[in-house]
């Protein structure tokens, strides 16, 4: 009788020990490239201007300590092939972590603006206020950076965040023995946003018994990639060269697409292509050779209404739907969605679309509008949440 008594004590403290979201996720394996130690101090590595605002503010925890790991880990791209990709996670040390925010990573054309490349991003804010947060690179970033990045395509997205967060919440387990909640925030900012929305939809579509979202908070992103498109061609301009980026990404992971870009790209671009979006070059750079005028640089058929369109655009409208987020979804989660009014890279119009397609679908979205160009929005937006969450 003593002996089974010490049995069941023994499995009930084993039980109140297990790390929940690690038990119930499928294991997986992850390989640590580097981290470091830092506090408080270390504010203005995150993002210079939103420290120097940070930095007086009352609740900020200048005696916090926290670790940041680049993490490797096993996943796959868009067409099922194993990859590794990588991503980083911030951890409290000192304090008791206040809960977990999967914040997604901004974009980049080029591939050498990983998170795990540069150790701190304004994504990670939050960290500064005991926040544990799991920021994945994405294909193409990181230790992936040889890889083309699957520019907006949702489904491939969701689940590379998913194995990011599998990966975390075993590393968290080894490191610090800290068992990550089942309930999360998830967050973006521009391509960020987009992912914000795509992990949401992955977490809710298949591993809703595993993870609970509580709420999304996604800014200036591109979720209605068709209504995206009709914006841009109706304005002729885009201070980001996203349309050739996602277009390349769609013909090189859609094996059937065999996209002739002479009947979608023109002039210099359609001479250089290949190299200019070869992952090597700033999107910076890219603009200074395209400029903002897209008439310079897309075939005249993408001006046109979609129904006059040219074989080549009508394959990829298809695409387009499959990869807008608000398609064959209703989510359960909280949304708060903010946008620009002025935002010249991601159509205020996107933004709205995505709204009434996700509220007539049922969804509980809040949406609000902040006017200012797209990275002055991006400050608004990472204060906004900074202040929700903390005061």
């Amino acid at each position: 009788m003593k002996q089974t008594f010490y049995f069941l004590l023994l499995g009930t403290l084993l039980a109140c020990c297990t790390p929940v979201d690690s038990f119930q996720m499928d294991p997986i394996e992850y390989s640590v490239i580097k981290y470091e130690t830092a506090d408080a101090s270390s504010i203005h590595k995150f993002y210079p201007l939103a420290a120097d605002i940070l930095q007086y503010y009352p609740l900020l925890d200048k005696k916090l300590t926290f670790r940041v790991a680049a993490i490797s880990y096993p996943t796959v791209d868009p067409n099922g092939k194993p990859v590794v990709a990588s991503g980083l996670v911030f951890h409290p040390i000192n304090i008791k972590s206040k809960g977990v925010i999967d914040f997604m990573p901004s974009a980049h054309i080029d591939n050498d603006g990983g998170g795990t490349d540069e150790m701190y991003a304004v994504e990670a804010l939050l960290i500064l206020f005991g926040y544990t947060i799991i920021m994945p690179d994405m294909i193409g970033s990181g230790v992936s950076k040889d890889l083309v990045i699957p520019f907006m395509m949702v489904e491939n997205s969701g689940r590379v965040a998913y194995d990011m967060r599998r990966a975390a919440a075993q590393y968290l387990w080894d490191e610090f023995r800290y068992a990550i909640p089942v309930e999360t925030t998830i967050m973006g900012y521009s391509l960020g946003g987009n992912l914000a929305l795509a992990a949401q939809k992955y977490y809710e579509t298949n591993h809703a018994n595993t993870i609970k979202v509580k709420e999304v908070h996604a800014g200036g992103g591109v979720y209605d990639l068709s209504v995206a498109f009709s914006a841009f061609a109706k304005t002729g301009t885009t201070l980001y060269p996203a349309i050739p980026k996602a277009i390349l990404a769609f013909n090189h992971y859609y094996n059937d697409l065999n996209l002739d870009f002479s009947q979608v790209f023109r002039d210099d671009l359609l001479v250089n292509y290949d190299d200019w979006f070869s992952g090597r070059y700033k999107a910076s750079e890219l603009m200074s050779w395209m400029s903002a005028d897209i008439r310079t640089y897309m075939h005249p058929d993408f001006f046109v209404p979609a129904d006059q369109q040219n074989s080549e655009f009508k394959k990829l409208q298809v695409i387009l739907k499959e990869n807008s987020v608000s398609e064959d979804w209703r989510p359960k989660a909280h949304i708060y969605l903010t946008h620009s009014k002025d935002d010249g890279l991601a159509p205020l119009e996107n933004a709205q679309a995505t709204v009434r397609k996700l509220r007539r679908a049922g969804a509980n979205v809040a949406f609000f509008t902040y006017s200012g160009d797209h990275e002055n929005a991006g400050i608004v937006f990472f204060l906004r949440n900074i202040l929700r969450l903390t005061l």
